[in-house]
């Protein structure tokens, strides 16, 4: 299982996470790989960290919902390249892991910003659509 995180400048790093993700893996990742992303997005971007409010989650979230959950559509652009990328399955993890790595950083700026720029219109239309799923 990997994890990672994307922003209007990018992606954040990936880090493989192993099989399961609990929540001492996941306090660990937040704490750890969400931080050292920003970090790096603050200081390639003249931000500081003091420019960020960190969002807690106050309200129920439907997991790997894709409707209202921009990672999720990048891990489907990841997946769809990866395929695309390669002939043949890899025949290690390790060489998945070092394809998915590879394949993750060639995302752009501008696919997160793509992805991030529609979340008022899909939060409107899943309004609209009485929370059920829609066409995006």
């Amino acid at each position: 299982m990997v994890w990672s995180c994307i922003s209007w400048y990018g992606v954040g790093y990936i880090v493989d996470v192993g099989k399961n993700m609990d929540k001492s893996v996941y306090l660990s990742v937040l704490q750890d790989d969400l931080v050292k992303s920003m970090t790096d997005y603050c200081e390639e971007n003249d931000l500081r960290m003091a420019d960020f409010e960190f969002m807690q989650d106050n309200v129920e979230w439907p997991p790997q919902s894709p409707d209202l959950n921009a990672i999720e559509n990048m891990w489907n652009t990841l997946k769809k390249r990866l395929f695309k990328q390669y002939d043949c399955p890899p025949v290690s993890m390790d060489e998945l892991w070092t394809r998915t790595f590879e394949t993750w950083y060639e995302i752009t700026e501008k696919e997160c910003q793509i992805y991030i720029k529609t979340m008022s219109q899909r939060c409107i239309d899943i309004i609209e659509n009485k929370g059920l799923w829609i066409n995006y």
